[in-house]
Parts: structure tokens; C-alpha cells; sequence
């Protein structure tokens, strides 16, 4: 038998028969897992999975991933300049028990004491994801300022709002998808949770304060949670949840409009001992000449690097 099942609350049995996988187009198959991804969000409300092994044996649990904080920018990757994405992609995991409240009856309870939860193989990954960017009835200018032009009267400034509308018209295939992942996207793509206090309860959250991304362009982090000693020997590993984040864009060098204050959510992750880069002022990039007549870039403002507490 599976060392997962999957349950359906509405049934008026317990039967623990295995879903379909959840095909949304874009799901990327990870060598030596059963890549099934199940729903998440309120069509899932009672489908769980059923654990015969590991910390949740005998329990029937429900995983839902919540991107709390998407990047919003980040400059081009380089061997000699690597900037990570800003802010860090934060993400929210959120666990559900199914309970058996009478004979034919359950009921989903989201699990409150995440402090007693074993992080030890709970992970969360990331891949990288293209976005088409819209153009077909305003074109637009990127400024050196960082600013977006349309037309001749018309701009955007350079916080989260400056990015201008996106559509995607084709799934993207998972061969590229794997590409990206593998070649564009640089950094530390497998993250443990950590338990941080936000909004007056205890979360478990996954920092992806390593990011950085090769290409120029704008882009969606896809987020894959899964449980590795949750797997019966020999088992694959199942994917338990995923969600797709909001877009973030990739300048060059030379079109970077710098770096903005750091958010609260990156400060109280820092206060925890994250390590990451607290900016207490906004840092805009601006040009000056070298001995040689070129411009460079200069970045103005104040910064503070958190160490590992």
C-alpha cells in the first residue's frame, strides 16, 4: 500500500482511493517523485492525504502554500555582481487536519501549534516561470530613471506598481520551465521553513533569500511543497501543495533603478535570524564616469547586513 492516500470528506465512507493528478499545465516533473499535484485553494476544502509514515502517521492532512511576499525587481545575475532577488520571496505554509466528528461526518481543522510541527524535511522549491508582456495597445519605454513611459504623457513609478500588464497566452511548456529552473534561475532553490512569529501566531514560513536570475525579462516563481520522510521506503515523494507567485522583473545593469526600503515582513525575518540585506532608505542607481569615459553605476542609500544570529 501507498504510504499516501487521498481522502474525500463528502464520501460517506472512509475511503482512501488515490485522486487524479492535479494537471494545470504547468507542473514540472521532478526526477524520483510521483509528480502528482493535488488542488489547492477552496476547491480542495476535503481532499487531504492520508499518512501511513512519518511525523503525521495516521492522520489525514490538507497542505496549502501562500506566497505572502513576491519580488518585485532584480538586476541582471553576473559572476562579479550577483544581486539577489528584492524583497525575498516569502512563503506561507499552512497545514490542515480532517477530523471524524461523527460516523459519516469530518471536519478540516487548520493545525494551530506550529512550534510542535518537525521541520526537519519540510521543503519548498522554486522555479522560474516566464511572463509575456503585453504590448498591443500601449508601447512602452523604459527611461533611465527607471520610470515606464506611454505615450507622451503617461508614467509609471518605480515601486510595486511600475510593472506594466501581462498575459500568458500559452502554458508554458515544462521543458523550458526546467530549463529556466536549471540554467537561469541562480541560487538556493530548496528551503527549509522557518517558525517566525507574524501577526500574533507562530508561522511556518519558507525565505528564499538566495535568488538571482540570468536573463533579462519578467518572471513567476512556482513554489512546490513536499514532506521527504513522509515517503514509505522505496516510495516516491509526493508533492503536496504549490502555488504560483506574483511578477517581478529583471534589469540590466545599466536600467536598474535600485533598490527600495526594505519591507516589515523582511525586517521581522531578519529580527529572527535571517540573514538578509535591511535597507532603512531607498537606494536609487545613478550614473557617473569612469577614468576611461564610461558610465558606471553608483548606488545611493543606506544599508545594513544582517549576520546569522
Amino acid at each position: 500500500m501507498s504510504s499516501f492516500s487521498s481522502l474525500n470528506a463528502t464520501s460517506a465512507h472512509l475511503h482512501f482511493n488515490q485522486y487524479q493528478p492535479y494537471i494545470d499545465g504547468i507542473t514540472m516533473p521532478i526526477p524520483g517523485f510521483d509528480n502528482h499535484v493535488y488542488p489547492i485553494g477552496h476547491e480542495s476544502k476535503g481532499q487531504a492525504l492520508y499518512f501511513e509514515y512519518g511525523q503525521w502517521r495516521a492522520q489525514t492532512i490538507r497542505a496549502e502554500l501562500h506566497e505572502l511576499q513576491h519580488a518585485n525587481m532584480g538586476r541582471k545575475y553576473a559572476e562579479v555582481d550577483r544581486r539577489s532577488l528584492d524583497p525575498p520571496p516569502v512563503v506561507a505554509l499552512r497545514l490542515y487536519q480532517l477530523v471524524q466528528t461523527g460516523p459519516y461526518n469530518f471536519q478540516e481543522i487548520e493545525i494551530i501549534n506550529y512550534e510542535d510541527i518537525e521541520i526537519t524535511g519540510l521543503l519548498c522549491t522554486a522555479e522560474l516561470i516566464p511572463v509575456n508582456e503585453m504590448r498591443s495597445e500601449h508601447q512602452y519605454d523604459l527611461h533611465t530613471d527607471g520610470s515606464y513611459e506611454y505615450g507622451s504623457d503617461h508614467h509609471m513609478s518605480t515601486n510595486s506598481d511600475y510593472l506594466p500588464s501581462f498575459i500568458q497566452h500559452d502554458p508554458v511548456p515544462e521543458s523550458e520551465v526546467a530549463r529556466l529552473t536549471t540554467k537561469v534561475l541562480i541560487g538556493s532553490k530548496v528551503v527549509q521553513p522557518h517558525l517566525i512569529n507574524h501577526n500574533g501566531r507562530q508561522r511556518l514560513l519558507f525565505v528564499f533569500s538566495d535568488l538571482a536570475v540570468r536573463n533579462l525579462g519578467v518572471f513567476r516563481l512556482r513554489y512546490k511543497f513536499f514532506d521527504l520522510f513522509s515517503a514509505a521506503p522505496g516510495r516516491h515523494t509526493k508533492i503536496q501543495a504549490e502555488c504560483v507567485g506574483g511578477t517581478f522583473r529583471i534589469f540590466s545593469t545599466k536600467h536598474f533603478p535600485g533598490l527600495q526600503v526594505s519591507t516589515d515582513l523582511t525586517k521581522i525575518l531578519s529580527a529572527h535570524g535571517i540573514s538578509l540585506n535591511i535597507r532603512n532608505s531607498e537606494r536609487r542607481s545613478k550614473k557617473r564616469k569612469n577614468g576611461r569615459g564610461r558610465h558606471q553605476i553608483e548606488e545611493r542609500g543606506t544599508e545594513t547586513l544582517t549576520e546569522i544570529l
